[in-house]
């Protein structure tokens, strides 16, 4: 089990498993250096040149030493930093630098001149940042601050331990300079600080080195912000279909959306609904769009939405269908306006409101709570924003918060969009995609999702829970994304790593392994 902490809950973690399991902190501290020992020996296997580990005089610098300490174990060569003075290292940190002085491994302190490790940089194969951990809470200035420009302007690709130096571990912000890492091995578990703001963009990689915790023993007992959606979640939810599965029990998915010029997006989230196992879909869209559609459409069925009789269309569409998602590329005048409130306030079923429909409720998210069945509103940072009446900006530096306030004050599951994507619940449980992809940021790839999660959905036998569809939402955000994994892994050749080119009609085609991959 992955979580997701604050600074302050990490410490409480900490603190119960040392104080209350009896697990001393210099064991951590051991733990914690040793696996990440392990892993930056593997990426030296065919290193020429040292570690360079640049250590500052808390904790963090003490996670350094013991790395030190594990890689000259194994006969990997390292060159220490200490910015400051020996005697002003205290606590585990001051026993894993005194371990490292018996051994005969030099630690070089850093004052005024960075020359030495100027020099040391140019020779490293690899650079392991252990500066300031998850306790740093003002800027970072005078030396500190150069050593970090210094790290950052090397060529050597920099591996960060715990969270790169600078990034709050909270918020994600900046505190006046911040390493930029290829890798962070963050420790015990994920730190929000890492999954939102600018800690996305400074940590790289991420990757979690445990602290010898059977998590069950100490998150039973302390407080965390969310929870990794993973794997097992998402194929307990996906189920088995039996052998006497029939189209209509499979679930009819009715995708309303498209207006002139988007309507690939009804076509996007339509054959994605087919291909995450719907067993009927059809698009209802104005005529124009249906006309449009009909000359391209083999296994989607269509209906037009006719703005002379606007209620009476959607009463039909909507007959006998399981689940809805609307509002990719629907628009926003007013026949639109007028049949995203009767589906989404109106209709007694379970619905996915992306795109035009959820910014047809900018500023008014308390009218969803009058919505007649359950809802699921997928929105990125700009619709959520709207959705909330504040900026762009605010909802990203809390992704979080953001995602639990506009669940709470629509009564919605929200999936919040974006690099580990939030889902949150409005009775206030939060989980999160333990994953960024870049590759999802293409066009289509939201239109896809919706018609993943609306399949999901679809696919139940009975009237479904709140706490039902949250499960089934997390479990479609995980193969949405899986989808572009396996894409990835597709194109990959002779280890070379597809950043970009991924079409949201790529991401369709990939869903049925992704799904068979669970």
């Amino acid at each position: 089990m992955i979580v997701a902490m604050t600074s302050e809950q990490m410490r409480s973690y900490e603190r119960h498993a040392s104080e209350v399991c009896g697990v001393p902190a210099l064991l951590l501290m051991e733990n914690a250096g040793r696996g990440a020992a392990a892993l930056i020996a593997e990426r030296m296997a065919n290193a020429t040149g040292p570690a360079v580990i640049v250590c500052g005089k808390g904790n963090n610098g003490g996670d350094g030493f013991v790395v030190a300490r594990h890689l000259e174990a194994v006969g990997l060569a390292t060159v220490v930093f200490l910015l400051g003075n020996r005697d002003d290292v205290a606590g585990d940190a001051r026993t894993n630098l005194a371990a490292l002085r018996g051994l005969g491994i030099e630690v070089i302190e850093l004052h005024g001149e960075l020359l030495a490790l100027r020099e040391a940089l140019d020779t490293a194969s690899v650079v392991v940042d252990a500066l300031f951990g998850t306790g740093l809470g003002r800027a970072i200035e005078g030396l500190a601050r150069e050593v970090v420009e210094l790290l950052n302007g090397g060529v050597r690709p920099v591996i960060a331990l715990d969270l790169p130096s600078g990034i709050d571990a909270t918020t994600g912000r900046v505190h006046g300079v911040a390493v930029r890492a290829a890798l962070t091995l963050t420790f015990g578990q994920l730190k929000t600080g890492l999954l939102q703001g600018e800690g996305v963009r400074h940590a790289g990689d991420l990757r979690v080195i445990g602290l010898g915790l059977p998590d069950a023993a100490v998150l039973d007992s302390v407080a965390f912000t969310a929870e990794a959606i993973d794997a097992g979640d998402a194929l307990i939810q996906r189920g088995w279909r039996a052998p006497d599965l029939h189209k209509y029990k499979a679930g009819s998915v009715l995708v309303v959306a498209g207006s002139p010029g988007k309507t690939g997006a009804a076509l996007l989230a339509a054959t994605a609904a087919l291909r995450s196992g719907a067993g009927l879909v059809t698009v209802a869209s104005w005529p124009e769009v249906v006309r449009a559609l009909d000359g391209r459409v083999l296994e989607v069925m269509t209906t037009a939405l006719e703005p002379a009789a606007l209620e009476a269309s959607v009463e039909r569409a909507l007959q006998r269908c399981s689940a809805v998602a609307i509002g990719p590329g629907l628009g926003l005048d007013e026949a639109a306006r007028e049949v995203v409130e009767q589906v989404v306030i109106g209709w007694s079923g379970p619905v996915i409101v992306d795109a035009d429909a959820l910014t047809c409720f900018a500023g008014r998210p308390r009218e969803l709570r009058t919505a007649r069945g359950p809802r699921v509103l997928t929105p990125h940072a700009g619709e959520l924003a709207r959705l909330l009446g504040v900026s762009a900006s605010d909802v990203e530096r809390d992704r979080f918060g953001a995602a639990a306030r506009a669940a709470a004050e629509t009564g919605a599951v929200v999936v919040f969009k974006g690099p580990y994507s939030v889902v949150a619940h409005p009775g206030g449980a939060l989980r999160f995609l333990d994953g960024a992809e870049p590759l999802l940021a293409t066009a289509g790839s939201g239109d896809v999702l919706a018609g993943v999660l609306a399949a999901l959905v679809a696919a139940s036998p009975e009237r479904l829970e709140l706490d039902a569809i949250f499960e089934l939402v997390c479990a479609g955000v995980f193969v949405h994304f899986a989808a572009a994994r396996v894409w990835r892994e597709q194109l990959t050749i002779d280890g070379r790593v597809p950043e970009r080119g991924l079409l949201a009609g790529d991401l369709i085609e990939a869903l049925p392994r992704a799904l068979a991959n669970l």
